[in-house]
């Protein structure tokens, strides 16, 4: 299988720094939240796999006179400021036409409300002070956000079907994915992970079996209706089982490889390093096409710091570099050396 070519941000691609309203706060897992802000020029603009850097404000932070040395030393208790943004993968995006059945223009939460347009949704699972402080806003808050940066996935041809692999948290990237390709109607499947049930990082609710050649699933297992409903065909998978496949969700990737639905797929994966290296594995294995949307530390989103660069193997079988957030997220999965990280 020939390397894909995966293209490199337009350099006509405007970014956009927006002062963006926090709408609403709704948890997903014991450890993640989803978060909707409003921020139109970057709701217009951003592509699945695409990310945005949010500046994540201090609790109580703020310029001030002391009066006294004791009251400037009780300042110095307060939090400070978070000097480095937060990236996030662009989660869902509010624009079209709300009768459009891929636009998730309600919230589906319940409430009964819709979100307003022109806001996007970003996926934060609490690891550090940075990201539990910015979960911890409440609606209303302004943050800046900086976007859309990166890459995006490049759309299979008509008639492929697609594979969508999730670790934990990856599925922020693959969930536009899923949507557009529902839209142009193309078979769509998506295998998400976990440690545990509770730790998806989407709503699941209780359903029947997906599809037949996922008989290893419980007959009635932990879901996505709202991905269902879709027309994505949904399996789940955690490592300490429950209503869904026990085991990792490079199984169930593997499982669907060698099944007549494995044929003519593309597979589109993000997660932790070792399971990209086992879907890469995989897809060479049966030789499918494989984009990965890489996670990594990022510190400015411009390429200017270099902390999010990885090895690639170039055309030559020479060593190369890319910066994730220039030349990626997005990368082929062909051209990742994986060999460099264990």
């Amino acid at each position: 299988m020939k390397p894909m070519t995966i293209s490199d941000p337009p350099r006509h691609m405007q970014i956009f720094d927006e002062l963006a309203r926090l709408i609403a706060v709704r948890p997903v897992s014991h450890d993640a939240v989803e978060m909707g802000f409003r921020c139109p020029k970057i709701a217009a603009a951003a592509r699945a796999a695409q990310f945005v850097n949010v500046l994540v404000p201090p609790e109580g932070f703020g310029y001030r006179i002391f009066e006294s040395e004791e009251e400037w030393l009780a300042a110095q208790r307060l939090p400070r400021p978070f000097l480095v943004r937060r990236p996030f993968s662009v989660y869902r995006t509010y624009r079209t036409d709300p009768t459009d059945p891929t636009d998730p223009t309600d919230p589906a939460d319940g409430t009964g409300g819709e979100w307003p347009p022109d806001t996007i949704d970003i996926l934060v699972r609490m690891v550090g002070p940075g990201t539990r402080q910015l979960a911890r806003l409440s609606p209303g808050a302004d943050v800046r956000i900086l976007g859309p940066l990166g890459s995006s996935f490049e759309l299979p041809p008509p008639g492929a079907s697609a594979a969508l692999v999730a670790g934990g948290c990856g599925w922020a990237s693959l969930e536009l994915l899923a949507r557009e390709l529902c839209r142009r109607a193309q078979r769509t499947y998506a295998f998400i992970g976990a440690k545990s049930v509770e730790e998806m990082p989407i709503p699941t609710a209780l359903g029947k079996r997906p599809h037949p050649f996922l008989e290893d699933l419980p007959e009635a297992c932990v879901t996505s209706r709202e991905l269902e409903e879709l027309g994505v065909i949904v399996a789940l998978s955690a490592e300490q089982g429950g209503r869904v496949y026990g085991g990792l969700v490079t199984d169930l990737i593997e499982k669907f490889l060698k099944s007549d639905h494995g044929r003519n797929a593309h597979i589109y994966a993000c997660g932790p390093w070792v399971m990209l290296r086992r879907v890469a594995e995989l897809a060479r294995d049966f030789d499918a096409p494989c984009q990965v949307a890489l996670e990594e530390r990022m510190g400015c989103g411009l390429g200017v710091c270099n902390s999010c660069v990885v090895e690639v193997i170039l055309p030559d079988g020479a060593i190369g570099h890319k910066r994730l957030c220039q030349e990626g997220p997005v990368l082929d999965a062909y051209e990742v050396n994986w060999a460099a990280r264990r």
